[in-house]
């Protein structure tokens, strides 16, 4: 690591030109490492197309090519936004303030870059929710891309976004001329990246729509595309539309399984575990429409066993995002510093230069070595200024990094509260399923299975380890305050700390919302509150 450092003599210092030396050997092309981030990125290897990303950016500031730091900001906004929405923000604001240069050399360019870092904005809206919002972005940075004349994915990608952001609002006409635009665009460019994702979309619409012959041609040609290229990411797409195809015209449960089975045993070597679990929701529901209710749980305690492994897995990329992206603006850092360090070496080159014609021209050299002494200092003074800077940046990452951990646990304890309630919903299904069949005894070894899934000691234990790692001494809190407080009433006390409704909360407790609110009135009484007095505020403020 760089230090800053007086010079007591004015040999320039050879850790600074050791640096760039060894920097000028090793340094090689940003776009070289543009090239190998997105070949890395197309492999759903996103953690090392954020190094490289971050590599191009490095030699990108080394080589002052605006248009390639440009570039570089915004791949790693493409790899980032989907573990931190506000980096990839970040990323691709930054990306669009790069790209505002060329505004007066270059205006196409610059239009273009911004058209780019607006599409990116539009899909971090499109993925946190905000659907109107995501439309007038993607509809402003279709104006960067010549529709005649584009031959990049950006046109197809934004069609995408648009045709997925009006079916999040329910508008199936705007939603469906937007992917069919998609899809024409990808054909015409030929490209075969993602013009299955766009075969898929319509195939959708055409089974929606009842044309049994277009949507299997859509399906079957997505599927083959995907084959050729080595997308496993949309074979598994594509397979589980061929399933959905077969049920819905055919009534075929056989072909159905099959194409859901062939989908799970692709999706499961594969990074991005959602793949796995949507082919495994899809044979969780063909088995309850079978009526194989023992094989859906299985299914069900197989996926809930795999979330948690997704949980883990997302954690370490986080952390391991974050580890790159401090490294880049570590390395920035340095570069900077470097840079300093370097300008002090020439100043230094030039006292000496100024001491030796002090020989020939001794009033000029005293004026010429305090002018550069003063400029020395003021060049001195600004590295310590911006090595104060990094330190804040250093805080602010570290606090970014802790934001973040806070956000993974409060989202695996939702997790777990959904999956509690999607157990205990699917549990009581089976039981009124098996009440109603009088052909099974309750002895029966489906009947016992159904009790132990019933069983919530293991759920609860996980939740209070969950809740209490966001909540530290939550529970002993309240049992110091209110001593009579039993076991049920601070379950109560947890799931309205999550604010949960009376609804979910009879779901999660296995019991009825009347039984619910009853517990809620002996709670109250226990905290010894007033009629006045809102529960869920108190409860809230602990």
């Amino acid at each position: 690591m760089f230090r800053t450092r007086l010079f007591s003599s004015f040999v320039v210092p050879m850790t600074v030109l050791s640096f760039f030396i060894s920097f000028n050997l090793t340094a090689n092309d940003s776009k070289q490492f543009l090239d190998k981030g997105w070949t890395e990125l197309f492999k759903d290897n996103d953690i090392e197309a954020l190094r490289l990303f971050g590599k191009a950016y490095e030699e990108a500031k080394l080589e002052k090519d605006t248009e390639n730091i440009a570039l570089s900001l915004l791949n790693m906004g493409i790899c980032t936004y989907s573990v931190s929405s506000t980096d990839g923000l970040a990323y691709a604001l930054r990306a669009m303030d790069e790209f505002m240069k060329f505004e007066n050399i270059n205006p196409a360019k610059a239009l273009q870059g911004r058209s780019k870092c607006l599409q990116l904005i539009s899909t971090i809206n499109l993925r946190q929710g905000k659907y109107k919002e995501a439309i007038d972005l993607g509809k402003k940075a279709m104006l960067g891309f010549s529709i005649e004349n584009d031959t990049t994915t950006y046109l197809g990608i934004i069609y995408t976004n648009l045709g997925s952001a009006y079916a999040k609002l329910d508008l199936r006409d705007s939603s469906e001329k937007y992917h069919r635009m998609a899809l024409e665009e990808r054909q015409k460019n030929s490209d075969l990246r993602y013009l299955p994702v766009s075969m898929i979309k319509v195939g959708d619409i055409e089974l929606a729509n009842g044309n049994k012959e277009k949507s299997k041609e859509l399906y079957d040609r997505a599927f083959a595309i995907s084959d050729s290229t080595g997308n496993l990411q949309e074979e598994v797409i594509a397979l589980l539309g061929l399933g959905k195809w077969e049920l819905v015209f055919n009534k075929n449960y056989a072909k159905a399984e099959s194409c859901y089975l062939k989908a799970e045993s692709i999706a499961l070597p594969l990074t991005d575990r959602s793949f796995y679990l949507n082919a495994i929701d899809h044979l969780i529901e063909l088995k309850k429409l079978q009526g194989d209710f023992s094989k859906a749980l299985e299914l069900r305690e197989a996926e809930a066993g795999i979330r948690d492994s997704m949980n883990s897995w997302e954690k370490v990329k986080i952390q391991k995002s974050l580890e790159i992206q401090f490294d880049v603006a570590e390395k920035e850092r340095q570069l900077k510093i470097a840079q300093n360090e370097n300008d002090i070496a020439k100043l230094t080159n030039y006292l000496l230069g100024a001491i030796i014609a002090f020989l020939l021209f001794l009033a000029f050299g005293v004026i010429y070595f305090i002018r550069r002494n003063h400029q020395r200092d003021k060049i001195l003074l600004n590295t310590k200024v911006e090595l104060v800077k990094a330190l804040e940046e250093q805080k602010i990452l570290r606090e970014q990094y802790m934001q973040n951990e806070i956000e993974f646990k409060e989202a695996q304890l939702s997790a777990l509260t959904v999956q509690m309630l999607q157990k205990h919903e699917l549990m009581q299904e089976l039981r009124e399923k098996l009440d109603e069949d009088q052909t099974i005894s309750k002895d029966s070894p489906l009947t016992r299975l159904v009790n132990k899934g019933q069983n919530q000691e293991k759920e609860w234990a996980d939740f209070n380890v969950q809740f209490e790692s966001i909540n530290k001494n939550f529970y002993s809190r309240i049992r110091l305050a209110y001593p009579d407080i039993s076991p049920n009433d601070l379950k109560i006390c947890a799931l309205i700390k999550l604010n949960l409704s009376i609804k979910e909360m009879a779901g999660v407790l296995n019991i009825s919302p009347d039984s619910v609110k009853t517990a809620r009135y002996r709670l109250r009484k226990k905290l010894q509150l007033n009629s006045e007095d809102n529960l869920t505020e108190f409860i809230l403020k602990l």
